[in-house]
């Protein structure tokens, strides 16, 4: 099986994966709530172990194949599939963050930013330059949205964080508002 997967173009083998998928979704939907637990508890512990097996290199390499395998199934979306997706992401995030205690939105707030940072100074110039040009479309995306009370509304805001800034109270007011 293996060598003819090996063997197979990579739109077959996609095919091939999706085809798995299906089957899979179909026997777990037969599942009761304690076999489809004792399935996700089972499949947990296989994963970590085959995870902790792998050198650094496959560990990269899974990571790459995984993220091209994931632009191709996303590149193949409609754009009513991709809007939806993003719905269900949005409402699953928004549900998640309903639950956070102020201290755990601070945590999260921290990871982000250091993920940012670390991401930041490991890209490339080129890399950089690209997700510079993406942030610029996403806020004038964003904006583009405003409506004139809300663009003023975040104009106040920004000369107020300027003048906090310069003032050197930045540092004390931003910790404020992020505890409020």
């Amino acid at each position: 099986m293996a060598a003819k997967r090996a063997q197979a173009t990579p739109e077959e083998a996609e095919r091939q994966r999706m085809l798995a998928r299906e089957r899979s979704a179909a026997r777990r939907a037969a599942f009761t709530p304690e076999q489809a637990e004792r399935e996700r508890t089972l499949a947990r512990e296989r994963n970590a172990t085959r995870r902790a097996a792998l050198t650094s290199e496959q560990v990269e390499h899974e990571r790459t194949v995984a993220q091209e395998r994931s632009a191709a199934r996303r590149a193949a979306l409609t754009s009513e599939e991709i809007e939806k997706q993003r719905e269900q992401t949005r409402d699953e995030v928004a549900a998640w963050r309903a639950t956070l205690t102020p201290k755990e939105i601070q945590l999260q707030r921290t990871l982000a930013a250091e993920r940012t940072m670390s991401k930041r100074a490991t890209a490339s110039p080129k890399i950089a330059e690209e997700q510079r040009v993406v942030a610029r479309k996403k806020r004038a995306a964003r904006r583009a949205a405003y409506t004139s009370d809300e663009l003023e509304h975040h104009r106040a805001s920004a000369r107020q964080r300027m003048r906090l800034r310069k003032s050197g109270k930045h540092q004390q007011e931003t910790m404020k508002t992020k505890l409020q």
